[in-house]
């Protein structure tokens, strides 16, 4: 059983070992996350490519790892997949290995974003294809509108912590599920939704504020 967390690598270098499709894959995701990528491979993509990847446009060196937190080998070639793999935890640096996932030290898992809200599955390595199908499936009953939900959540988490009454966190956030907000939000019903949110906090003002924080209330 792997062990699941979500890094913070904002600012912090990762390194890409091959800028074929699986390497850009990466790289864009890693992007996203804010890190920083220096990007390795004889032949790099033509495209222009942030300020915030180095572009090495030659085989794979072991300095290349210099000052990394973070791998992924993602070339076409085994055996150099094998070597990043190897070099890196010498240095005490995990590797994903794209071609054989279970050769390195994590695997992603499919993922599925709204907003702030991540849903990751896995598969223990058994079946990635299986994790996909269940991500995708999911995509379909959570709409866009849990990305509101998600933001409405942390602003409640954030009044409830200034009110030091974080004992109805929970309560409150069952009730709202319960009450069918994620209906209202899809359905763009701003009545409903202050109503509901009313109703559970009866608290006029607190209403207004949470409902200005996911941009429902001028």
């Amino acid at each position: 059983m792997g062990y699941p967390l979500q890094l913070n690598l904002a600012g912090r270098l990762c390194l890409v070992v091959g800028a074929g499709s699986v390497g850009r894959r990466k790289l864009a995701a890693l992007l996203a996350a804010g890190a920083r990528v220096r990007l390795v491979d004889p032949q790099l993509p033509d495209a222009t490519l942030p300020a915030t990847v180095e572009q090495r446009p030659r085989p794979f060196r072991d300095e290349d790892l210099d000052e990394v937190v973070l791998a992924f080998a993602a070339t076409a070639e085994a055996t150099v997949n094998e070597r990043v793999v190897a070099l890196a935890r010498k240095r005490g640096v995990f590797c994903g290995r794209a071609d054989r996932p279970e050769a390195g030290d994590f695997a992603l898992p499919a993922t599925l974003r709204r907003g702030a809200l991540t849903v990751a599955i896995a598969t223990g390595g058994l079946s990635p294809t299986l994790a996909v199908l269940l991500r995708d499936r999911l995509a379909e009953r959570l709409g866009s509108e849990w990305a509101a939900l998600t933001r409405l959540a942390g602003a409640l988490r954030r009044e409830l912590l200034q009110a030091g009454r974080m004992e109805l966190n929970r309560l409150w956030l069952q009730a709202l599920l319960q009450g069918g907000i994620e209906a209202r939000l899809a359905a763009a019903d701003g009545a409903g939704l202050r109503a509901l949110l009313l109703d559970v906090t009866k608290d006029e003002a607190m209403t207004t504020r949470l409902l200005q924080a996911i941009g429902e209330e001028a």
